[in-house]
């Protein structure tokens, strides 16, 4: 049980460290598609998100985040994917142990 105990606390890492790069990146100030600063409720809404979820993602401590999350948050901010998950890994991937 040991190397699970491992594997949590590395995936716990790994969901905190991604949260707040998706906090830093795109939710400490919240914009519309015509770069008009909104509340946290209408960007979840334009994202299709509770603004609850936004919260837990700004949270520092960060949460279990679904790929589908942020997927709606990049499709809200035309960011692909790859071009986030790149950036993360820029400034994570060799920190983390594997």
């Amino acid at each position: 049980m040991a190397k699970l105990d491992k594997h949590n606390k590395i995936n716990s890492l790994i969901n905190k460290k991604l949260c707040n790069f998706i906090a830093d990146k795109f939710l400490r100030t919240l914009y519309d598609k015509n770069g008009n600063e909104i509340s946290q409720n209408k960007y979840a809404a334009q994202c299709g998100l509770s603004s609850s979820t936004i919260s837990k993602i700004k949270s520092e401590e960060g949460y279990d985040l679904p790929i589908s999350t942020i997927y709606n948050i990049c499709r809200q901010e035309s960011y692909s994917l790859q071009k986030l998950f790149t950036e993360f890994e820029n400034l994570y991937g060799e920190n983390f142990p594997f």
